[in-house]
């Protein structure tokens, strides 16, 4: 199991979802992503769609400085 950090603060939906894809996509099943993004839509959005490909998120961890952590497993 490997462990990979991706900062997509500033890439706007729908990018960064369409990003974050590209890299689970790279992933092997069992592996973490933890990926910084900002506030808004993106925190609404992200989460849910990457469940719907059938990734877990296993935590949402808000910043204090207008961004959060999402940590997904493959």
């Amino acid at each position: 199991m490997s462990k990979i950090v991706k900062d997509f603060r500033g890439v706007k939906c729908p990018i960064n979802f369409a990003k974050t894809k590209l890299v689970l996509a790279s992933m092997e099943d069992g592996d973490i992503l933890e990926l910084f993004i900002d506030d808004g839509s993106a925190i609404k959005n992200l989460p849910s769609s990457v469940e719907k490909e059938g990734h877990k998120v296993l935590s949402k961890e808000e910043q204090g400085d207008g961004s959060w952590c999402i940590t997904i497993e493959k």
